[in-house]
């Protein structure tokens, strides 16, 4: 994993002595000069497809919150953590998970079944260029609240756990329409046979080689 989650509390503003989640970054990934900007690239992005769907009124009666991340800087510490950045939320009680980005899914119940017909929405009303998917938060009695998603994307670009084209076939491959999705929502093309295997945890790819650096099999001691 390229992230670390360390809990706390909110020691100014608004939400002062709240519980909250902190997102902190492992220092050495190739990742490291765009991790934020890509992370709220994707809860943009997030947002935008939670409002076309509650707009589209597949929900009635229920509503689906996004956690938004705020960048805080470690102050007051002394350590190797001074002025270090980190993504802040607030913590969701009874955090479950609803599906991961390689079509894991959770209980069989209607609410797992309304986020996994969020999941092929986006795919749908992006024109098939996105998938939102690794669901995960908290469900209440009137909605959700959801953090941490993935975008998996045709392009690509969406950070270390957007699989690309195979992550959304194999996210397809395994998924089942339930009483939320629309039989005229768009799949990719399907062949029984899923490129990635399934986990329940978020799969990541391996950060790209670089090829115009020496192997370890040919360094070294001088």
């Amino acid at each position: 994993m390229l992230t670390s989650y360390q809990a706390g509390h909110y020691t100014s503003g608004e939400r002062n002595g709240q519980a909250c989640v902190s997102k902190e970054f492992k220092s050495g990934s190739v990742y490291e000069d765009h991790y934020f900007s890509e992370e709220l690239e994707i809860m943009r992005r997030t947002q935008q497809i939670v409002d076309n769907f509650q707009t589209a009124g597949f929900l009635p009666g229920r509503e689906i919150i996004v956690n938004r991340p705020a960048i805080w800087r470690f102050e007051g510490d002394p350590g190797r953590r001074a002025g270090q950045l980190s993504l802040v939320e607030p913590m969701i009680e009874n955090f479950e998970k609803f599906n991961s980005n390689t079509g894991w899914t959770g209980r069989n119940n209607v609410w797992n079944e309304a986020m996994q017909a969020l999941s092929h929405f986006s795919y749908h009303d992006s024109g098939r260029r996105f998938l939102l998917c690794d669901l995960q938060g908290g469900s209440y009695s009137n909605g959700y609240i959801l953090s941490d998603p993935v975008i998996m994307s045709q392009a690509h670009d969406c950070g270390p756990a957007d699989l690309g084209y195979d992550g959304i076939k194999s996210f397809f491959e395994r998924h089942r329409c339930g009483q939320f999705c629309d039989r005229d929502w768009v799949k990719p093309a399907l062949t029984g046979r899923a490129p990635i295997p399934m986990r329940r945890g978020t799969t990541m790819e391996r950060p790209p080689t670089r090829h115009d650096r020496n192997p370890l099999s040919r360094l070294r001691e001088y």
